[in-house]
């Protein structure tokens, strides 16, 4: 009896690459996809090959071959470049091209714009199938490490320790060179002159080290941050959980309800206070919703400021967002926390519990904190009737016991009573939102970006938000479904172009270096679009 043999290696067999992938791969969805786009419109470069000189690599070409890649957990360039030339697959969705991994590098980071616009037209086929609810979205944020390690982050605490070990270094090889100069009578000469030669290398190495980090005060001093990274200059130390701490982009998602679908993706270098209306009003305008459409919002109690939610309310959004829990103080009784103080909005008073009436003079005062999330107006309001009171000793040990209401205390207090009102709604918040995250971390092992730069990470988070998106579709519809939807689909391009502008114009208007972008092909093609 004889094991099974394979096929002898100089025998010569005929096939060709159709046969060689099965009919059903999902290979073949990738090259259905791209081969329905118009790239041009979705503002990709050199989509048009030039008359003259070596012609180039169709973009359709690098799309394909990152879609692969990213679906299947490789994406590295070289990587990339290496299974060109051993994978059947790819070598059947590329007809056998193989492009080097410096050109392959190269479109991943020159294509960030139209890479988002890539997510953005995929939405909307998403609606096209059916695919989406419309009706309720769960925002969340998850943390992706930077290219730029902690110990190239500066904070002020750190460039002051990193000062003071100068000087105390530099002290140090003062007092020794003291030393040296009453030992010149005593010890030999070239022992002397070797020792005092190693403290002028240490000082000169200190005097380098003191530029360095006079250099790094000067930029802290000159941002508006309370950090600096030297390697990626947009990455930011950002908390991870309780006091785990990386420099990172926090990324946020806005995900539908219908199929846990992510309708929204942008990636931040900021945490989640002030990200809640931005991340909210996008994944709208990408559903193709109007303003005044409603449009529920599920967030945990990191988005609770109350300055967002009054701006989802006023864009009507229904907001469900888990409530910020007043601390306990000690001898303060539970009836007797703020909450529990009824306010009057006709008399602009405040009741407490034992009956007493607590009024404002109504002028506004500034609340400022560390991080500007945390800014906001209010008044104070506060009573004589805290001399006389018989419970005093359970309200305050002040004098007088003082109410601050925030300009945003209503939005606050409606949001507050949709918790309250309706939980089931909330306890969906964690099903919906946390499933991408826990499959691009888990099982496509994506927890950091490969690329510097918000802009370029940004591309490389909607490229990997894209591919949950086309992997689950793929997922619930089937291959045969899939492809009959991608073929029945007409990709309207206008919606893209008119939610890229306005994209364009908030972040040309919120920075200095605004006109670097008037000339890139993309901003261009937006003119013109």
């Amino acid at each position: 009896m004889q094991f099974i043999q394979g096929q002898h290696r100089h025998q010569t067999y005929f096939a060709t690459l159709e046969e060689q992938v099965s009919s059903d791969n999902p290979v073949r969805l990738i090259d259905a996809f791209v081969d329905k786009l118009d790239l041009q419109q979705l503002g990709f470069t050199k989509t048009i090959p030039n008359s003259e000189g070596r012609p180039p690599f169709a973009p359709q070409v690098f799309l394909k071959l990152y879609l692969y890649g990213y679906l299947n957990k490789i994406r590295s360039s070289r990587k990339l470049e290496k299974e060109c030339s051993r994978n059947i697959e790819l070598q059947w969705l590329l007809q056998n091209l193989t492009p080097n991994y410096h050109t392959i590098a190269d479109f991943r980071k020159l294509h960030t714009q139209p890479l988002q616009s890539l997510f953005r037209l995929y939405v909307h086929f998403l609606f096209f199938a059916c695919l989406l609810g419309k009706t309720t979205i769960a925002i969340d944020g998850s943390k992706f490490k930077a290219v730029n390690s902690k110990k190239n982050n500066y904070n002020q605490k750190k460039i002051d320790k990193h000062q003071q070990f100068i000087k105390d270094k530099a002290e140090k090889y003062l007092q020794q060179l003291d030393e040296l100069d009453k030992q010149e009578q005593t010890k030999s000469k070239d022992d002397v002159d070797i020792k005092r030669e190693n403290i002028k290398q240490g000082l000169a190495k200190l005097k380098e080290r003191t530029i360095k980090y006079d250099t790094l005060q000067e930029q802290l001093n000159n941002t508006a941050d309370k950090q600096i990274s030297t390697t990626d200059p947009d990455s930011r130390s950002i908390i991870i959980v309780k006091s785990i701490v990386e420099v990172a982009y926090n990324t946020q998602n806005a995900v539908d309800d219908k199929h846990n679908l992510i309708v929204h993706t942008e990636a931040t270098n900021i945490n989640d206070g002030k990200a809640l209306h931005q991340a909210a009003s996008q994944a709208k305008q990408n559903l193709t919703l109007k303003k005044e459409d409603p449009l529920m919002v599920l967030a945990d109690k990191g988005y609770h400021t109350g300055a967002e939610l009054q701006k989802c309310q006023d864009d009507n959004m229904l907001t469900h967002v888990a409530y910020k829990e007043q601390p306990s103080v000690k001898h303060i009784s539970t009836e007797f926390l703020s909450e529990n103080f009824n306010y009057d909005k006709g008399s602009d008073s405040y009741t407490c519990p034992a009956g007493a009436t607590l009024t404002s003079l109504g002028t506004w005062h500034n609340k400022k904190g560390e991080a500007s999330e945390t800014s906001y107006r209010f008044k104070t309001y506060r009573t004589d009737a805290c001399k006389t009171c018989t419970l005093k000793h359970q309200c305050t040990k002040l004098p007088k016991r003082i109410i601050h209401r925030s300009e945003y205390q209503d939005a606050v207090n409606i949001n507050d009573t949709n918790i309250k009102s309706n939980p089931q709604y909330y306890k969906r918040r964690q099903a919906i939102c946390e499933h991408p995250f826990g499959t691009i971390k888990r099982h496509f092992g994506f927890t950091h970006t490969l690329l510097k730069g918000l802009q370029k990470v940004n591309g490389e988070m909607n490229l990997i938000m894209f591919c949950y998106n086309f992997m689950r579709t793929k997922n619930i519809l089937g291959f045969e479904k899939m492809l009959q939807a991608i073929q029945k689909w007409q990709p309207d391009y206008d919606k893209i172009v008119c939610s890229l502008k306005n994209t364009f114009i908030k972040l040309i208007l919120g920075q200095n270096g605004a006109p670097r972008f008037f000339h890139s092909p993309t901003f261009l093609f937006l003119k013109t679009g």
